[in-house]
């Protein structure tokens, strides 16, 4: 995650970038497959330093790195064979001259019973459907054998843009991802298949135009977060405002209130109901308790936040209907919308989906599948099946920034940018997980940042601080508030290794459900 900008393509995009970068002279197509198979023997090489290799080529760019991958590898004198996988030998010729004899098909099995490494060149990012049969075998066997696998750009017969499976997929130890990470191979289920994730560069010229799809890394949140000053005050750092917490559901806003202080807000003020005054400030000292019941109160205090965040644990009353209301009509402060907030704008639907939620004010939307459904008029399934578009959609309608909850998670800007998390875990997993990002956010926003960016920067933030210190299974929101500190300070520390080249690695996903994103 060393890379500040690190765009996704999808399938599509990615083979334009090619495109042009041939046809404009920028590199030539021979240099780009040179550049990827020999990266591809390199990152084999460190992972799996003995033992025979055997490489499937098909026909497409993805044989060809596959070839140049196996040739490197018996150049440096490891023990290689090479099975044709396609109805043809890639072209162009890559294998320079070197006797290094192409088996057929029918030798797949015994090749694979000699070897400890496979090489996975046999299908490239076009598909979009099911593998045809004699590929679907080679790939079946070769996820029966038992070897090692390390892909070339990523797993055969996954789709490289929406992470599909529509057929027989390679699964995959290590897959070595060409230019930039295609956006399919961050999705599932194709994220179970890929194993770890490396990208490298392989001399592509910069994107124009740039896919507008972008990976949120940790060092974009460190750029994004920057320092404060040695001269600072509290104000500088902003003044947010919560709004939550009905009878009974106070720990929703005190989770999002002790997060907010640990990503750094200068003052925190907690506006609740009165029968949670005592457990509010018995369990967050530093935060300010402002009854809502108490018009005055409320008024001076939605003027005097830099940020509001609305939602967590707030009920969807008809006092709570005309609460959400007073926060988008008063004051000039970003607001983020979460939980019973974005129920609330579910139940007129038209406010949310057909103008601006709050005009004039920068606006977070913070929904999980079941919340965008609502939001929408749709289906939760129909949200799962293309989330980038239900984001897109909202984030249009509404004209706000919206994050839809997954994995992984998205942020979707009016016009069509998209951030996508490439961290995920099962500790996401957890009932509170969405009130401590909504503090994260808010305190991000009150301190200067633009909706997107506090998504941003509160997505990598929280999500480190999720894996580093939440136990995936048995962990609890309430451990994270505290982890986010150390979290933050890691930011400008996290990087892929010592590979030269590589801009983006990502550990492998165990098989079965998702993960998990912020919920």
């Amino acid at each position: 995650m060393a890379a500040r900008n690190v765009p996704l393509p999808t399938a599509a995009e990615m083979a334009q970038i090619d495109r042009l970068a041939i046809e404009s002279g920028a590199i030539p197509e021979r240099a780009l497959i040179e550049n990827a198979g020999r990266a591809l023997a390199g990152h084999l090489q460190e992972r799996y330093p003995t033992g025979r290799v055997v490489v499937l080529a098909g026909s497409g760019h993805n044989g060809a790195d596959a070839l140049v991958a196996g040739r490197t590898l018996a150049a440096w004198g490891r023990s290689v064979r090479f099975v044709q996988c396609g109805s043809r030998l890639p072209s162009p010729d890559v294998l320079s001259g070197w006797n290094l004899p192409i088996e057929p098909a029918p030798a797949l099995e015994r090749e694979l019973g000699a070897a400890a490494v496979a090489v996975d060149g046999i299908l490239g990012t076009g598909l979009r459907t099911a593998p045809r049969a004699p590929q679907a075998r080679i790939i079946e066997r070769v996820n029966e054998a038992g070897v090692a696998v390390v892909c070339a750009d990523g797993p055969s017969g996954v789709d490289f843009t929406t992470g599909h499976i529509p057929g027989a997929a390679i699964r995959a130890d290590l897959t070595v991802t060409f230019g930039w990470p295609k956006i399919g191979l961050l999705r599932f289920p194709a994220r179970e298949r890929v194993g770890d994730l490396l990208c490298v560069e392989i001399g592509f010229p910069p994107p124009d135009p740039a896919p507008p799809a972008r990976a949120v890394t940790a060092s974009w949140a460190a750029e994004l977060l920057g320092g404060r000053s040695a001269a600072g005050h509290k104000g500088d750092a902003g003044y947010l405002a919560i709004a939550g917490g009905e009878p009974g559901m106070a720990g929703a806003v005190i989770l999002a209130a002790r997060a907010a202080i640990r990503a750094g807000i200068g003052i925190v003020r907690v506006v609740s109901d009165p029968a949670n005054r005592d457990i509010v400030q018995t369990s967050i000292p530093e935060a300010v308790f402002v009854d809502w019941t108490e018009t005055d109160a409320l008024e001076a205090t939605l003027r005097w936040a830099d940020a509001v965040a609305v939602g967590p644990g707030l009920g969807t009353g008809p006092e709570r209907v005309e609460l959400v209301r007073r926060v988008r009509g008063a004051g000039t402060a970003a607001l983020v919308i979460d939980a019973d907030g974005l129920n609330v704008l579910a139940a007129g639907a038209a406010d949310a989906t057909h103008g601006q939620v709050a005009p004039g004010r920068p606006v977070l939307l913070t929904p999980h599948p079941g919340e965008m459904a609502r939001l929408l008029g749709s289906s939760v399934a129909a949200v799962r099946e293309d989330p980038p578009a239900a984001a897109r959609r909202l984030a249009d309608a509404a004209k706000a920034t919206v994050l839809l909850k997954g994995a992984p998670t998205w942020v979707a800007r009016p016009g069509g940018e998209m951030r996508a998390t490439t961290l995920v875990s099962p500790g996401f997993a957890s009932g509170g997980m969405g009130d401590v990002l909504t503090g994260v956010c808010g305190a991000y926003m009150a301190a200067g940042l633009g909706p997107a960016d506090a998504a941003t920067a509160g997505l990598a933030v929280t999500a480190l601080a999720v894996l580093h210190g939440v136990d995936e299974v048995g962990g609890s929101a309430a451990d994270v508030p505290e982890a986010l500190v150390p979290a933050r300070q890691a930011l400008g520390t996290v990087c892929p290794g010592a590979w030269p080249g590589v801009s983006l690695a990502l550990p492998a996903v165990a098989a079965g459900r998702p993960a998990g994103g912020a919920r």
